[in-house]
């Protein structure tokens, strides 16, 4: 399995479902998913990093990442928080 993700550029928010866009580290490809909206996922923002695989979104946030990224493992409640992935990746900006 492909696994994808980075850095968080744009999030919208819609009724049932929140779109994120990010860019890939160190690098211009851009992608897009639908992740379930829930109290997780609303605090999904620009900066924060996420990647997936499968049905599945691993989300970090900025600070968290930007505070233990060298520091501590890249383990705990803090790291890789799991939020489930609608559909496919690749989604285009949704007209809000």
């Amino acid at each position: 399995m492909i696994m994808v993700g980075g850095v968080v550029t744009e999030t919208i928010v819609l009724p049932d479902r929140i779109w994120v866009k990010c860019e890939e580290h160190n690098s211009s490809d851009q992608c897009a998913i639908y992740v379930e909206r829930n109290p997780k996922s609303e605090c999904i923002e620009s900066g924060d990093s996420i990647w997936w695989q499968a049905g599945q979104a691993m989300w970090t946030p900025y600070s968290v990442r930007k505070a233990g990224w060298k520091s501590k493992p890249r383990q705990g409640k803090d790291f890789d928080i799991k939020i489930r992935k609608i559909g496919y990746s690749g989604i285009t900006r949704p007209k809000v």
